[in-house]
């Protein structure tokens, strides 16, 4: 059985002239080994970021956890999970 998971993250910044400071807090997240972080325009110059975080498959509260995590930095508006799959 995989004990590894990578959830696929959308993250909107409250600020998008910010975007690279957001980029950074994202990077320093504890609950989740940060693979990658990526900006993706989505249309008429609005940006937003996509994060790969790997975590143990054995806890059930912690994709949430990511989550709330990512949500509690300053640059951050929202973020919810768009994928995951098992490693």
């Amino acid at each position: 059985m995989p004990d590894k998971t990578l959830l696929i993250i959308r993250i909107n910044a409250k600020d998008m002239e910010k975007l690279d400071e957001c980029v950074d807090q994202i990077k320093t997240i504890e609950s989740g080994e940060v693979k990658d972080v990526r900006r993706e325009p989505i249309g008429f110059g609005v940006e937003i970021i996509k994060a790969g975080i790997l975590i143990g498959s054995k806890e059930e509260a912690l994709p949430e956890r990511v989550v709330n995590e990512i949500r509690a930095l300053d640059s951050v508006e929202d973020a919810e999970i768009v994928g995951m799959t098992l490693l």
